[in-house]
This record gives C-alpha cells, structure tokens and sequence, in this order.
C-alpha cells in the first residue's frame, strides 16, 4: 500500500512531496537531499511502524505521523488506519473522532460548555470569590484597598479632588460616625476620607480594607449628620462583609474564565481603578449591608428614615437613571423597594 505525504526533516520548514510505501511493519519513501556540490541524491529512509507516533484523526485534518528521528509526515490519506498493522482499538479516541464528524455532537456540546460556562459565572465564581476574600490576609486587603485610594487620586484619572470641608465638619462627621459605633460595638475597622469629585459627584463607597470615601457633594447634600451615618453605615457593612475585596476577586477571575473562552484580552483590560468605580453590588450584598445599617442605625438610637431620605434625595439629584448613578445606586436593588424597611421601621430608644 502507499499513499503521498509532505515530509518534514525536522530541520528545515519546507515540506518535501514523497510517496510512502507501507510494507508488512515499516514506511518505506525516498527524500531527495541536496549535496554540498549543489548535486541531488535519493536517500531512503526506513522506519518500524511500531517506533513511529500515528497521531490520532482530528476531523477533516491531516494525519500526522511523527517519525523516531524527530521527523514528520503530514498526509491526506484517509485510509490511512486500515493499511497499519493490527492492534487494539483506542475506544477513547474512536469517540473524539466520532463526535468531531458529527454536527449533531458539536451543537449538544456547544450548548453543554455555553450553558457550563453561565452557570460558572453565575454561581460557582461568586462563590469561589466569598470564600477566597474570607482567606485573604487583612494586610493584604488594606494594601489593595491603599493603592486603589491612591491610584483614585492621582490628579490624570480626575477622580478627586481635595476636599473643601471645613476640618471643623470633618471632625464633626468623625465624631458622629464613632459615636455611632460605640452604642453599636459591631463597627469593623475603617478609615473615613473625604474627597471633593465634580467627576462622579454626590456618592459614597466603601474600598477593600476598610477605606471608605465620602464626597463633599454628598455632605451637602444631606440635611443632617444622621443621614450622612446613615449612608455611612451602610458602607460600613460593605467593609463588614468584605464586598469590595469580594467584587474585585469575582470581577478578576470572571475575566480569566471569558479571555480563557474567547480569547479576549481587552475583556479585563480596563484596571482596578476603573473596576471600583463602575461596581455594582449583588442585591445579595446590597441587602447585606442595608440590614447592616438597619440594625446599626436602631442600636445608635439614629432614625431609620434617615437613610431613606437621603437615598432618595441622591436618586432625584442623579435624574432617576443616569449613567453616573452612585454605587449606592446603581446595583440591582430597586431603590423604592430598598427603602421600606427603612420607613416602615418602628424601633424605639429607651
């Protein structure tokens, strides 16, 4: 039996068109090599089948047989199976090549990794990312968390700028907020910064490792200290829970898994600046930290409508449903339905 193939010496990347003869254990074909004189010569060459590496049918491809000195043959040869000495059937490569030729297969199998592939980002990642902010070491999430601040306030991203607070109201801020955490004895560690931003304006949100960032556009906003701890508060259940830490990890490893897919670099490449500021929390998160707040503004002896008040007043001053909506804002909670607990709450103070 024979059969034509291009023949690939290893060395050079130029093929050579030989005819390959198989007989009884060996291929048996001619190269025509080139001489120092600039004269042609035929050498034979012969290799025991049992030494060479058939590789297995890949669909429509060529077949692929890689020679014992490092040298390749590349044939369209179909065939090319029956003219080989007899030996047990590979089941698993029978069914790769089987499923290959089938288009029916394919389709099942692109639904199968399409539909694997949602359910990963859907549940497997947030979960993957929940437990991997758990284990992450304190001093590593404050180091994230310190060069997100700074990379925020670098003057070229027009993030922040300085604050125009009075240090007198700053303090005034700072005391109410401890305050709050005193009566409450649940408060993680933070640290509070203020921040003038014409760019992102009235806001509030909390960075990994306790950072938590407050406008000077918010502050005047609000009509008291109560409504600034109350939103406060609710970052500060962000910090409790380790959400930011939680979104970046999820937001990370969701990008490996679509450029692992696609192919697509540019699908993560925007950085962790930019990645902070475009967040928005999972309703699961979202409610975590409202029920924070909720239960903290009660213990502080703080009126619960004071959250709602200002969420609503933050919402009006934004249009409803603006692209720059606040964090507080743009995740997947309605904002009216966040705030009934808020409203509807009849705690009391003794």
């Amino acid at each position: 039996m024979q059969f034509e193939a291009d023949y690939y010496d290893g060395i050079s990347p130029r093929a050579k068109r030989v005819l390959v003869t198989i007989e009884a254990d060996r291929f048996l074909f001619t190269v025509s090599m080139s001489n120092t004189d600039g004269t042609q010569t035929n050498k034979p060459l012969d290799f025991l089948i049992s030494d060479c590496h058939v590789q297995a049918r890949l669909g429509s491809g060529k077949r692929l047989i890689d020679l014992p000195d490092d040298s390749r043959l590349e044939t369209d040869f179909k065939e090319l199976e029956s003219c080989l000495p007899t030996k047990p059937a590979n089941t698993f490569w029978q069914f790769v090549h089987y499923a290959e030729t089938h288009k029916s297969i394919i389709l099942i199998a692109f639904i199968g990794i399409a539909l694997a592939s949602w359910l990963l980002l859907q549940h497997g990642v947030p979960a993957i990312a929940k437990y991997a902010a758990l284990a992450t070491p304190v001093n590593v999430e404050k180091d994230l968390g310190k060069q997100t601040l700074d990379a925020l306030d670098n003057e070229k991203l027009g993030y922040f700028e300085a604050t125009k607070l009075p240090v007198a109201k700053q303090e005034e801020i700072q005391a109410a907020l401890e305050a709050m955490c005193a009566k409450t004895g649940t408060c993680p560690a933070y640290l509070l910064n203020f921040r003038k931003s014409p760019e992102i304006g009235a806001n509030a949100f909390a960075l990994p490792g306790g950072y938590m960032v407050i406008t000077d556009e918010l502050i005047v906003l609000a009509k008291n200290n109560d409504e600034i701890v109350a939103v406060l508060a609710h970052e500060l259940g962000h910090v409790k829970g380790r959400h930011a830490l939680r979104q970046t990890l999820q937001g990370t490893v969701s990008g490996l898994i679509i450029i692992a897919i696609t192919g697509d670099v540019s699908a993560i490449a925007s950085g962790l600046p930019a990645l902070m500021m475009n967040m928005s929390y999972t309703r699961e998160l979202e409610t975590e930290a409202d029920n924070y707040a909720l239960q903290s503004l009660n213990a502080a002896c703080i009126p619960a409508k004071s959250f709602a008040t200002l969420l609503m007043r933050l919402e009006a001053s934004h249009g409803g449903g603006d692209k720059s909506m606040p964090e507080m804002l743009s995740s997947h909670p309605d904002t009216k339905a966040r705030i009934v607990p808020f409203l509807q709450d009849r705690s009391h103070c003794t």
